[in-house]
C-alpha cells in the first residue's frame, strides 16, 4: 500500500515549512504586521485579550475544580489557539517582530507603534471580557463571590505580592515559551498540528507558575473585582503587568536571538530571503490575521500570495 502523502498538485506533501519558507514567512508575516492600519491593530488585539480572557477563566474554573495545573494549563492554550487559529493580535507574540526590525525590513518607529497598539487593544479586550463575566453573575453573586470568583481573587492577591524582580524573572520565562509555542505553530501546516503546538508549551510555563501580561490583563481584575474593588479603582493590578510586561519582552526577544534556529533564519534574511520588492516601503496589505496564514491560505500556496508568503 502506498502511504505517501501527496497535495491537489500530485506533489509530496511536507507537514513542516522548511527553514527557507519559515524565514520568509517570518519576515513578510512582520511586514504586513508593521502596515496594519492602527485602527485594525486596536480591533485585533481587542479580539486577542478576549480570547487569552478566555482562556485564563478556563484555568481559573479547572483549578477552582481541582484539576491540576497541569490540565489548568492545558485549557488556558485554549486562549493562544483562538488567537493563533482565528487570528488575532496578541502583544507576546508580536515580540517576533524584533526580527524584521534588526534586519531593517520595517523600522522601529513601525514596530512600536504595532507594539502599543496591540498592548492597549489587549488590554480593553481583557476589561470588556471581566466585565461580562462579572455582570454575568460567575464571579460574585448574591453578596458573596462564587465559588471561581474565590479562586479568582486568591490568585491575584499571590500575583500581587510578587517582588518586581520575581514578576519579572518570570516574565522573563513565560514568553521564551510563548515565542516557541508560536514559532512551532508557524511551522505547521496543518490545524491540529498548530494546536498540539500551542497547547503543549502554554501547559508548561502555566504549570511553572510563569507570568503572562495579558493573562494578567484579566486575572488582576476579575479577582479584584471579585473582592468589590470597582476596574476603576485596581490601579493595583501595574505593580503587576509593568514588571511581567518587560520581562515578556526580554524573555522573547531573547530566546529569538538566541536559539539556533532564529540565528541561521537572521542570517538568511539578511542575505535577502525575500524578494525583490517586499521590503517595508513596498505598499503591504493592511490588516492582521495572527500567525496562521493569510485568510485560512494553506503553507504550501503561500509562495504565489500577493502578500509573499512562503505561526
Amino acid at each position: 500500500m502506498n502511504l505517501e502523502n501527496k497535495d491537489a498538485a500530485g506533489q509530496m506533501y511536507a507537514p513542516v515549512l522548511s527553514g527557507r519558507e519559515m524565514a520568509r514567512f517570518i519576515s513578510a508575516l512582520g511586514i504586513r504586521k508593521a502596515n496594519t492600519r492602527t485602527w485594525q491593530l486596536l480591533l485585533l488585539g481587542l479580539l486577542a485579550g478576549i480570547y487569552i480572557g478566555v482562556g485564563s477563566h478556563l484555568y481559573l474554573v479547572a483549578m477552582q475544580e481541582n484539576l491540576g495545573r497541569i490540565v489548568s494549563g492545558a485549557v488556558f492554550g485554549v486562549g493562544l489557539v483562538l488567537v493563533v487559529v482565528a487570528g488575532a493580535e496578541l502583544f507576546t507574540g508580536n515580540i517576533i517582530m524584533i526580527v524584521g526590525t534588526l534586519t531593517s525590513q520595517f523600522s522601529l518607529a513601525k514596530m512600536l507603534r504595532n507594539w502599543t497598539a496591540v498592548y492597549a487593544g489587549n488590554m480593553a479586550g481583557s476589561f470588556l471580557l471581566v466585565m461580562l463575566v462579572w455582570y454575568s453573575g460567575l464571579l460574585f453573586r448574591s453578596g458573596a463571590p462564587t465559588g471561581v470568583g474565590a479562586y479568582a481573587a486568591g490568585v491575584a492577591a499571590a500575583k500581587l505580592q510578587l517582588s518586581f524582580g520575581e514578576a519579572f524573572c518570570r516574565g522573563i520565562l513565560c514568553n521564551m515559551l510563548v515565542i516557541l509555542a508560536i514559532i512551532m505553530a508557524i511551522f505547521a501546516k496543518d490545524i491540529i498540528s498548530k494546536i498540539a503546538c500551542c497547547i503543549l508549551p502554554i501547559m508548561a510555563f502555566v504549570a511553572s507558575g510563569f507570568e503572562h501580561c495579558v493573562a494578567n490583563m484579566y486575572l488582576l481584575p476579575a479577582g479584584l473585582m471579585a473582592e468589590g474593588v470597582p476596574l476603576a479603582g485596581q490601579a493595583v493590578i501595574f505593580k503587576n503587568i509593568i514588571p511581567v510586561t518587560l520581562g515578556n519582552i526580554v524573555g522573547g526577544i531573547g530566546i529569538l536571538m538566541l536559539h539556533p534556529n532564529r540565528i541561521r533564519q537572521l542570517i538568511v534574511l539578511t542575505r535577502g530571503a525575500l524578494p525583490e520588492g517586499n521590503q517595508d516601503k513596498s505598499a503591504a496589505p493592511s490588516g492582521g490575521n495572527g500567525f496562521a496564514g493569510p485568510g485560512g491560505q494553506r503553507p504550501a500556496d503561500l509562495s504565489k500570495s500577493t502578500m509573499s508568503c512562503p505561526k
